[in-house]
């Protein structure tokens, strides 16, 4: 059976097996290596530089099912090549310093074929392609790693855009666990990305949901398991957690999101408490922590993240913009966030902004004219944006006053209220009370007196739209029963009103 003149055998030899489940088990052993070794050990640094050899395994695999015109293969080998490589950030491809430019110009959408401008890139390749395989898992990955892979380049307008456009947020909560948690995981970053390109509201409703349930976010993102007492503690439950863990070099400073989510809150949510009367929250997560600090009777020096935002709140609250400022550069998460210098430029402005508005929305009533110079030299800002942030006020009711043009004076105009508008306003605030009671006693009606109207099992809130608050699925409302785990039910959060909004 052998050739003479080579001394090999010209016969063909089949083996017997599946070459994905195989390399599938192989990725999969390669990541629970990683969960089993020391973050900081020198092994561990070693050993995810064999990633390397996996990937090109997989590349191997993909052209050999291309070979065999096995499309169904390749899909899946294109799969697991993307998990391997939509986390890598590479310098050459950061958008950051365009997104700065395109700011001050101003955001404008282009007429241009999509993706035209990456052409050649490994991950939007693999993206491109899988949006054409089969099946809706396979899509959902592919488009989740394509809208995390922007966010760590800081693209946070094509992110924030492809996210919006796929309507994840819908239909999220039918996917499996680990797309959940993926899903958790990108929406966390565009948080993370919106911040460092100035968009702070924009941060503050992608990473609210998640703070909104701290006890849970080391399973949300798979980086942990929470410490419970032994009485409460699930073994079985723990051992599910554990194994979807995500391997070190992949995880998120939690320390950072949870700085970022405090300073976003403390820019939206300080000047709206400084309107007075019956404001409407808009960030639960940092008024659950800022409350309970305002009604301390005595507060010690601020020493953790936590603490130090929380007291650069009080003091913004106050109008000093610069000891809030300088108390937020104190935060230690600056020494590991990327733009660092640049992201601190544009929180500098934020601040003022913030600052200014409280300043005129507390001490208006005290003025009979303000001088525009005096404003900008009191919180070191140009004349066209202190006119552009008063303007705005004045449209918006929120300032009670009109722009004296010859002098550069603000011209105050306090008029009491008389007692009939006095007994109106009383009676219309006692009239929503009435209302948010009736609401309340309906719904309990309807659900049980467990029911929370922050947390409708129906994935609808009490008008009828969409919610994508976590629930937990359990026998007992009729789900499947996956270890009470915490879930997702859609895009960002109800103060955000996305879904209301077109770009």
């Amino acid at each position: 059976d052998q050739n003479p003149a080579t001394g090999t055998s010209n016969e063909t030899i089949y083996i017997k097996g599946n070459l994905h489940s195989y390399i599938q088990r192989l990725s999969d052993q390669f990541l629970a290596s990683l969960r089993e070794m020391q973050e900081h050990d020198e092994k561990y640094a070693q050993r995810l530089g064999d990633e390397k050899g996996v990937v090109e395994l997989v590349k191997g695999a993909t052209k050999y099912y291309q070979s065999l015109n096995k499309k169904p293969f390749v899909d899946m080998c294109r799969l697991l090549h993307l998990t391997h490589t939509y986390y890598i950030y590479q310098a050459s491809k950061d958008h950051y310093s365009q997104n700065i430019e395109e700011e001050k110009k101003g955001y404008m959408m282009e007429m241009k074929p999509l993706f035209s401008d990456q052409a050649g890139d490994t991950v939007v390749d693999l993206c491109l392609q899988l949006y054409q395989a089969e099946g809706a898992r396979t899509k959902t990955v592919a488009r989740l790693c394509h809208v995390y892979y922007y966010c760590i380049h800081n693209r946070f307008h094509e992110a924030r855009n492809l996210l919006l456009m796929s309507h994840l947020q819908d239909v999220i909560h039918d996917a499996d666990i680990r797309c959940r948690i993926l899903y958790n995981r990108t929406l966390a970053q565009l948080g993370l990305c919106a911040f460092r390109n100035g968009h702070f509201r924009y941060a503050m409703d992608c990473l609210s949901e998640l703070f909104n349930h701290q006890l849970r976010i080391k399973e949300l993102l798979a980086q942990g398991v929470t410490s419970q007492r032994y009485h409460d503690r699930n073994l079985e439950k723990e051992l599910r957690e554990k194994m979807r863990m995500y391997p070190y070099h992949m995880h998120m400073a939690h320390e950072m999101m949870e700085a970022v989510n405090l300073i976003s809150g403390m820019l939206i949510e300080i000047p709206n408490l400084a309107k007075g009367g019956k404001r409407k929250t808009i960030s639960r997560s940092f008024r659950m922590k800022y409350d309970p600090y305002k009604k301390q009777q005595v507060t010690a020096p601020p020493e953790s993240t936590r603490q130090i935002i929380l007291a650069a709140s009080d003091i913004l609250s106050n109008g000093d913009w610069e000891r809030c400022f300088n108390l937020i550069c104190s935060v230690r998460m600056w020494a590991y966030m990327p733009h660092a210098e640049q992201v601190k430029v544009i929180l500098k402005e934020q601040i003022q902004q913030a600052a200014l508005q409280i300043y005129l929305l507390v001490n208006a009533s005290t003025y009979v004219s303000i001088n525009a110079a005096f404003l900008c030299d009191m919180f070191s800002m140009a004349e066209s944006d202190v006119h552009k942030i008063v303007s705005r006020m004045m449209l918006k009711n929120e300032l009670l006053g009109a722009w004296d043009q010859p002098s550069g004076c603000i011209i105050m105009h306090n008029e009491e209220q008389s007692r009939l508008q006095q007994k109106i306003s009383a009676m219309a605030d006692k009239v929503a009370q009435h209302v948010e009671m009736n609401e309340t006693k309906l719904d309990i009606h309807r659900y049980g007196w467990n029911y929370n109207r922050n947390q409708d099992y129906r994935g609808k809130d009490s008008k009828g739209q969409r919610s994508h608050q976590r629930y937990n699925k359990d026998k007992s409302r009729g789900g499947k029963d996956d270890g009470n785990y915490q879930d997702r039910r859609g895009g960002y959060g109800r103060s955000s009103n996305y879904r209301q909004r077109r770009y």
